[in-house]
């Protein structure tokens, strides 16, 4: 059902895939520390997830720190959420120059790739597995911090320097995810919806384009998860050869499904998290998920939370 709804074709009913992350933890009564630190929570977490909520498709991990952390970035860890970035190596007065890209043997790499086989190995026999890669604007911002947003405009060409350097990240991170048996890589670009369009053509589209040939390269599917109000890259996004969007609450999912059968890829969302999931009843949540799957429809719609 994911599989076929990626592709955009026709589905018996609209898959659901819920983006367990760091929650995984809260199901196996662990913190989230302790989660992303070993494989066994992490292949536990996933499957109690499974058995929850007996979804169609699963990240086998939510963790947008993998690769900034293999690449020198400090992390601050909590019990409750997933870790954050405190260091940016290239504000520090890193050069680009002296940074490498990750292997298998860095950071948590391999504790990563550890649980991917299992859960691929497991859950993954009938369910479809999400591996997902840090998107490289998000990445780029990881390494450079908020600077990047004055270097878009006073150094472009630092600025594209960058990018590719974390689109070959990137594709070395999906390539690692694949090999692991993922079904679906997601590049998940949070930051993106902080740029304009114009900005978002020029410093993300091409490197994208990239990250998705190469994914489709391997025979394998495509999705790009952006958050917050990205509305007005929408139409952008579609440009970038992913086969799927998936998107956040704040954005209305009739007009995302309208602009994506525009350029014929499939779209996923958007159960809103906090109205609806966090301060709603269980009767809320059925009702916006019937809501959802009446504007998705079955042809090329994935339901899902929000971002």
């Amino acid at each position: 059902l994911v599989l076929s709804a990626i592709r955009n074709e026709e589905t018996s009913r609209a898959p659901w895939v819920p983006f367990v992350g760091c929650h995984a933890a809260k199901l196996i009564n662990t913190d989230c520390e302790s989660f992303f630190k070993d494989a066994d929570l992490i292949v536990a977490g996933v499957q109690a997830a499974n058995e929850i909520y007996r979804p169609d498709g699963l990240p086998a991990l939510f963790d947008l720190q993998i690769e900034a952390e293999a690449l020198g970035c400090k992390l601050q860890w909590a019990k409750s959420n997933p870790p954050s970035v405190i260091s940016h190596p290239l504000e520090e007065g890193k050069k680009l120059s002296e940074l490498e890209i990750p292997t298998e043997n860095d950071g948590r790499f391999p504790i990563v790739l550890d649980s991917m086989r299992r859960i691929n190995a497991t859950v993954g026999k009938d369910k479809a597995i999400y591996g997902l890669i840090t998107g490289p604007f998000t990445l780029a911002l990881h390494l450079m911090g908020t600077e990047i947003f004055y270097s878009m405009i006073d150094e472009p060409e630092q600025t594209h320097e960058l990018m590719e350097f974390c689109t070959q990240v990137a594709i070395k991170t999906a390539g690692m995810y694949i090999d692991t048996g993922c079904d679906i890589i997601a590049v998940v670009d949070p930051m993106t919806s902080q740029i304009s369009p114009d900005n978002f053509e020029e410093f993300v589209t091409p490197y994208a384009i990239k990250i998705f040939d190469y994914i489709r390269s391997r025979n394998k599917l495509g999705s790009l998860f952006v958050c917050g109000n990205a509305k007005n890259n929408i139409e952008p996004m579609c440009k970038c050869h992913a086969d799927s969007l998936s998107i956040d609450e704040n954005i209305p999912l009739d007009f995302v499904r309208d602009m994506c059968r525009k350029y014929n890829i499939s779209f996923g969302g958007n159960i809103k998290l906090t109205v609806t999931m966090l301060f709603g009843t269980p009767a809320d949540n059925v009702n916006d998920a019937m809501n959802c799957m009446s504007i998705g429809g079955t042809k090329g719609f994935i339901l899902s939370p929000g971002c």
